[in-house]
């Protein structure tokens, strides 16, 4: 940008360096997004893409979604056929419709869902090596919160809590210990027992895995993925 090139005038030089810097100091340090502006994206994951950083998985709900082609369409169709819409109707959603972004709850430790999300995170998801702070956990309850506002079973929300918010991490080498000194197979085998019983009573929509089910496919693949646990990986 500070060179001359091909013999170049100095007022040409002048006028490209003027619009350069015109550009930078024109560029906001920051965008504000209204309160009723929410960002999805979808991405593909395989061999061929990166996996998303722990920074995204943070601060955002990962869904996955399988291959419909797999789907039991029949007991999706007769789940539907039990509700009272016309499915002609478009699909619109309006700004009150979305609703204002709100704080996250705040973190009560005595509160069941905080008392929970704290086991999994200090008993087995440290010494997993997997983080899960303040920020996500303050993140479930607020999902959890508006599950309830919205009418949803409890018991499916925070199933899909873990979902969105811890099964996403699950990355490592089942064969290395954890930092409790035990086995990082044990420890996660020891999660998906936890959550099992944390569970109990969970009736899922047709045609959706639970985590526990996740987990039993994530704990099935291990031997065949070179003792490498993976979320991801089919």
């Amino acid at each position: 940008l500070g060179g001359f090139q091909n013999a170049e005038s100095v007022l040409l030089h002048h006028g490209r360096l003027r619009r350069s810097v015109g550009a930078i100091l024109r560029t906001p340090p920051s965008i504000h997004f209204p309160s009723n502006v929410r960002i999805i994206g979808a991405i593909n994951i395989d061999e061929t893409t990166h996996y998303l950083s722990p920074k995204v998985l943070d601060r955002a709900h990962i869904l996955r979604f399988r291959n419909p082609v797999l789907m039991n369409w029949d007991a999706i169709e007769a789940e539907v056929e039990q509700f009272d819409l016309d499915l002609e109707l478009p699909v619109r959603l309006t700004a009150d419709d979305i609703g204002p972004r709100e704080s996250y709850p705040p973190f009560v430790r005595g509160e069941i869902y905080a008392a929970l999300l704290t086991q999994l995170a200090r008993d087995h998801l440290d010494p997993l090596g997997v983080e899960f702070g303040l920020r996500s956990i303050r993140q479930s309850l607020g999902y959890l919160q508006a599950a309830r506002l919205a009418g949803m079973d409890e018991l499916c929300a925070f199933d899909r809590v873990v979902q969105h918010k811890i099964l996403p991490k699950l990355m490592f080498d089942s064969e290395r210990s954890g930092s409790n000194g035990h086995p990082k197979r044990d420890i996660l085998i020891s999660l998906r027992d936890t959550l099992e019983g944390a569970l109990q009573g969970l009736n899922p929509p047709a045609g959706e895995e639970t985590s526990v089910i996740a987990l039993d496919r994530l704990i099935q693949s291990i031997d065949g993925n070179n003792g490498i646990a993976n979320y991801w990986q089919r």
